[in-house]
């Protein structure tokens, strides 16, 4: 959706060495927006954007109108079972709707053998991951481990709304992460989430803290649950809300 980053570019990277054809769109899509606000203050750096994207050598870029890409009716009906339950979908609503409507439309116009996707934004991964599975579509989804600066930060572009304090302050999501890692099997997943959640609270504002199965994305009562574990965490740095998750 542009204001796009060295996670970004990394994506374009992989894609440029594997690929004979590196194709990268950007467009907002307003469907997955559901505070009309967020949409209103989403960064717009489209000629820094282009830069970065002829740097790394990417072939094409894309940037399609509303409506070019909303045309027809839409498809907002999409039953993702487990997948699109709680964490993201609970606090987006209708937010992964539009995840798949807008990347079932691309995968439609531009046929790609291969897409991908930052494992940051997790839960949607598992989405698309769906889509691909339910609709046919001959594209291989390619996760890519998430990008961080040297403080810990995931890279994102809700980063460029933070004030250089908030910035400082929000490397203390992936400590949390990390410590939630290193005391794995110390306490059950609900009790160990909800240290996790009031560690978060003295500096954020937390929506959750969650331990899940990384593939049905169903948080876990015991640790035995799961041969995948990971750790899901939204939280406000001030006005900026920021994901991010870790393997357990």
């Amino acid at each position: 959706m542009g204001a796009l980053h060295q996670g970004h570019a990394a994506l374009i990277d992989r894609s440029v060495a594997e690929n004979e054809i590196s194709i990268c769109s950007i467009f907002v899509n307003p469907l997955q927006f559901n505070r009309e606000e967020d949409l209103a203050t989403y960064p717009n750096r489209m000629e820094a954007d282009r830069k970065l994207l002829q740097d790394h050598h990417c072939d094409l870029l894309f940037i399609p109108s509303k409506d070019d890409i909303y045309h027809d009716e839409m498809r907002l009906d999409y039953d993702f079972g487990s997948i699109g339950q709680g964490m993201e979908a609970e606090y987006r609503p209708g937010h992964f709707q539009g995840v798949a409507e807008v990347i079932h439309r691309f995968f439609n116009i531009l046929k790609p053998t291969h897409a991908y996707f930052g494992e940051k934004d997790y839960q949607q991964l598992a989405i698309i991951r769906w889509l691909v599975e339910r609709h046919d579509h001959s594209v291989k989804v390619v996760p890519c481990e998430t990008v961080r600066d040297a403080n810990g930060l995931a890279m994102s572009s809700r980063n460029y709304n933070l004030s250089k304090h908030e910035y400082d302050l929000a490397s203390k999501i992936y400590e949390v992460l990390r410590a939630c890692r290193h005391n794995k099997g110390e306490l059950p997943p609900p009790e160990l989430a909800q240290e996790c959640l009031n560690q978060l609270k003295q500096e954020f504002k937390p929506e959750y803290f969650t331990i899940a199965d990384q593939f049905s994305m169903v948080p876990l009562e015991k640790w035995s649950d799961s041969d995948y574990p990971r750790a899901f965490v939204a939280a406000y740095c001030g006005s900026v809300r920021l994901i991010d998750n870790i393997a357990l």
